[in-house]
Parts: C-alpha cells; structure tokens; sequence
C-alpha cells in the first residue's frame, strides 16, 4: 500500500484542528494581536534602556584615559542591532507559538461544539441516532451531558410514540380501519428509523 506524502499528512491535520475555522482563527489571531502587542511594549522598553545606557557610556567613553568604558561602548554599539533583530526575532516566533497554541486549545472546544451542532442539525432533520461520547481531552463535558440527556429523552419518546402507533394501529385494524392502520404503522416505522 502506498502512503501519502508527508505534506499532505500535515495539511490534514491542521485541517482535521480547525474545525471551526472562524471561531478558532478569530481567537488565535486575538491572541497573536495581544503578544504581539505585548513583545512591542517590552521590546521597546529593553530598547530605550539599552540606549540610556549606551549614551551614559559614551559620555564616560569621551575620557580617552577610561578604555574599559570605550571598549563598553563599542560593545553597546555592536550589540544595538542584534538586540533589535533578537527583539523582532522572539515577538515573531512568540506570537506564532501563542496563535498556533490558541488553535490546539480551542480545538478542545470547537470539536464539541462543531458535534453538539451536527447532532442538533439531525435532530432538526428527524434523526435521533446514538450519540458517542466526547474525547477525554475535549472541553464542555457537562454541558455535552445535558445535550446527551436531551437527547435521549427525545429519542425515549420517539420510541413511546412509536409503540403508541403500533398499538393504534392494531386496534384500527381491528375496527376494519385498514388505510388507517396502514398509515399508523407508516409512523410508527418513521419513528423506529429516526433512533437509527
């Protein structure tokens, strides 16, 4: 058996966590946004320390007796890029870890949430199948509970409705009601195959 290739591997599982991709993207960006926001603040804060010390060391460095504080200087200098590039270096990578976390943790919500939704949407439609419990690791497991319990309170009375009809029927058939009958055992039959 030939597998896939690997890229196509990683595209689904990014696909398979976004499972409402508007409400999980709509937080990870927040989430970018606020680190992002964040990094700038204290960046610009390391930032303009750094170049108050640097200015309180050049002006020690105007001494041409005082090496130690022109070799501090030039020191400062040489640092004073890579300390910017360090700076848009972290804030990048922290706001792509804190979205791409923001993805995963929400999954834990949207993936209840994205099957409480289908459930619901079946249920719009006359189908009352089993529901299967949510993962261990999924959010909203008490509010999935009263769902749960909803659900087979609606899927107990399909199935009462559905001996009621048998039973009618029986009984119309045997006060000659034969097209009556036919059409309560219909029913019947609709409830039984709305639990499938």
């Amino acid at each position: 058996m030939r597998q896939k290739p690997a890229a196509g591997r990683s595209q689904r599982r990014i696909r398979n966590l976004l499972v409402f991709d508007e409400f999980q993207l709509h937080y990870a960006g927040h989430i970018a946004l606020v680190s992002a926001a964040l990094t700038v603040g204290l960046g610009w804060l390391v930032y303009h320390f750094n170049g108050v010390a640097s200015r309180v060391v050049d002006l020690r460095a105007l001494d041409p007796a005082d090496v130690e504080a022109q070799v501090l200087s030039a020191a400062f200098h040489r640092s004073e890029r890579q300390l910017l590039i360090g700076l848009i270096v972290f804030g990048v990578v922290l706001s792509v870890v804190l979205a791409a976390w923001q993805i995963v943790t929400t999954h834990r919500v949207a993936g209840p949430l994205y099957y409480i939704a289908h459930q619901a949407k079946r249920m719009r439609d006359g189908y009352l199948g089993a529901l299967h419990p949510l993962r261990k690791g999924d959010m909203l497991h008490s509010f999935f509970e009263t769902f749960r319990e909803m659900h087979e309170a609606m899927r107990d009375r399909a199935r009462r409705e559905a001996e009621q009809f048998r039973g009618l029927a029986d009984q119309a058939e045997q006060g000659g009601l034969d097209k009556l009958a036919a059409e309560l055992r219909t029913l019947s039959t609709q409830r039984l195959d709305s639990l499938k």
